[in-house]
């Protein structure tokens, strides 16, 4: 299918940091050279209420402290342009204090947490925490009526990580389809100013995912060609 690297689902059973064992981690580093893919970082959809709840936040922020070393080690052993990528949503209202330990954390294991939190693109990075870098999710961004394009260029030198997908009336949808918002030629030219290397095709959701991976890749194809 052309793919060149794999973002890993940090919350699917055979994939989470505190029950993937040392060995198994090199077993799939070594898994993943086989078949030529770099390694460009874990999802780690936790709800943002849980970093805020008393009940939760504990347990969350250790998932992503966990989350982050993992990648950082996995990075490592797959090598090549492999990323250390821990893709996150974070609240708004999250404690500053939580916020610091999260970024301390990434930046001790040697991996950059990518907050995709869509309001975080319309205010002033006036307080950037070390450690803690930007993620685009286009249909996010959509759902907060922005434009992907424009959280690209506001992101600036913070940005992490982005996603390829798309939104229409009925949710995320396939890059592309009736009724899509994406401007994905746009979107395109954003990211090629901002010297991004990996686009993270998102296909979450999807009910023919291998289908909607082709029709985004080649539309993005498309993009980038015109």
């Amino acid at each position: 299918m052309g793919v060149r690297a794999i973002t890993l689902d940090a919350s699917a059973p055979d994939f989470r940091p505190r029950t993937l064992s040392r060995s198994a981690r090199r077993d799939l580093a070594a898994s993943l050279r086989r078949r030529e893919l770099e390694f460009t970082g874990v999802d780690l959809w936790i709800p943002p209420e849980h970093f805020v709840d008393a009940s939760n936040a504990h347990r969350a922020i250790d998932a992503v402290s966990q989350a982050a070393e993992m990648s950082s080690e996995l990075a490592t052993l797959v090598g090549g342009r492999s990323r250390p990528v821990v893709s996150v949503l974070l609240p708004t209202d999250m404690n500053q204090t939580d916020r610091l330990a999260i970024g301390a954390n990434a930046q001790r294991v040697g991996a950059i947490i990518s907050d995709h939190q869509p309001e975080f693109l319309t205010q002033e990075q006036t307080e950037h925490v070390a450690g803690i870098s930007i993620g685009v999710d286009p249909a996010l961004v959509l759902m907060n009526g922005n434009s992907p394009g424009k959280a690209v260029t506001h992101a600036g030198e913070h940005l992490a990580s982005v996603r390829l997908n798309d939104l229409n009336a009925m949710g995320r949808c396939t890059v592309g389809a009736p009724g899509a918002k994406l401007d994905i030629k746009g979107y395109a030219g954003a990211l090629i100013v901002a010297g991004q290397e990996w686009v993270t095709l998102d296909v979450r959701e999807m009910p023919e995912p291998s289908v909607a991976y082709q029709q985004a890749r080649q539309a993005w194809s498309d993009a980038v060609a015109g």
